[in-house]
């Protein structure tokens, strides 16, 4: 059906609905909206802070009763004086931790009643199309929701590789929403806002579970923890079980290979996450944490095999390959795509 189709039975119906005196889909959406916004913004706050260029603003939320809440790491990631703003109040924020790959904060406000909260959601379980709602501080304004729906969920843009796949919308965001909640109809976050698109009329979001992962790390380690196999996977121009991403080669001493993967594998499953091209091995490498055991799923020679790896940390602390050659399994003259790194 063509844009102009649609769009005829979309005012159709809508014609339909008011002349038949029930609420119209716009009403109902608009309820929706409203309803979403009244429930969430007692746990929506503006942040304030200083950075070495002046002073810097943009928008946070609680997830824990106790005052803990997530902004973007261009607001809090490296700033000073921070403080938590929502309407005549104005709290101190102490930084817990700053993860620029990820491009999150977590700051700790002091207070002696219990904080409103949200849910951290699950963006994974969204579809295109999926309504979203974004509720933050633009400009100077107060509290806002904008509207919009799911548009795509990319690994990168304009040249730049994101830490995992984030959520492209279409709600329109301005400065100040940085940090900001992306919500579902259920009031959960599935993203928190990290970057606009041209023009402020779309966004990118790092996902609810990839934020969550690095409150867990913070929770358990006291830092964000990189998981690491030792595998560099590329492209394959013969692909099995639906996957092109294929193990290039390994690091001797590495997890993986420990744990039985090798050289010409294709992976097919990483933890919870599909593996049909190398982008997807480096959206699930985020959520790889050492010492936690994941299922790995693998062709080998076009039959299927299941292997139970325990990842580990990276001898560099980054993750990063190291030099072709060097204690490697493998042809070792393509990098790829890194596990874990």
């Amino acid at each position: 059906m063509s844009l102009l189709k649609s769009a005829s039975s979309i005012l159709l119906a809508l014609t339909l609905s008011a002349f038949a005196g029930e609420p119209s889909v716009l009403e109902a959406v608009s309820n929706e909206v409203q309803a979403v916004f009244a429930r969430s913004r007692d746990a929506i706050v503006r942040i304030e802070a200083e950075d070495t260029l002046g002073p810097i603003a943009g928008t946070g939320f609680y997830i824990e009763p106790n005052g803990i809440l997530i902004t973007s790491y261009t607001v809090g990631g490296e700033s000073e004086e921070i403080f938590a703003v929502q309407g005549s109040e104005r709290l101190p924020a102490r930084r817990l931790i700053a993860d620029k790959r990820s491009g999150v904060a977590i700051l700790k406000v002091e207070t002696e009643r219990p904080t409103a909260f949200l849910r951290l959601g699950k963006a994974n379980r969204m579809g295109i199309g999926a309504v979203v709602i974004a509720v933050g501080y633009p400009l100077d304004f107060p509290l806002s929701p904008s509207f919009g729906i799911t548009s795509g969920f990319d690994m990168g843009h304009a040249g730049r590789f994101f830490a995992a796949r984030h959520v492209r919308a279409t709600a329109p965001v301005q400065r100040g929403q940085g940090g900001a909640p992306l919500l579902n109809a259920k009031g959960e976050v599935v993203g928190v806002i990290i970057s606009t698109l041209e023009n402020g009329m779309g966004l990118f979001a790092l996902p609810g579970e990839a934020a969550e992962k690095v409150y867990n790390d913070f929770i358990h380690f006291n830092r964000v923890r990189q998981g690491w196999l030792g595998a560099d996977v590329r492209l394959t121009d013969a692909p099995e079980g639906g996957s092109t991403a294929r193990v290039r080669n390994l690091r001797l001493n590495g997890p993986g290979y420990a744990g039985g993967l090798r050289p010409g594998d294709v992976l097919l499953q990483v933890g919870d996450w599909k593996i049909t091209t190398p982008e997807d091995v480096l959206n699930a490498s985020f959520y790889v944490t050492p010492e936690e055991p994941i299922a790995v799923r693998i062709s080998r020679a076009g039959k299927p095999l299941d292997l139970k790896l325990t990842p580990g940390e990276s001898p560099d602390g980054k993750g990063a390959t190291p030099n072709p050659g060097q204690d490697l399994i493998g042809p070792g003259d393509q990098v790829g795509l890194k596990i874990g790194g």
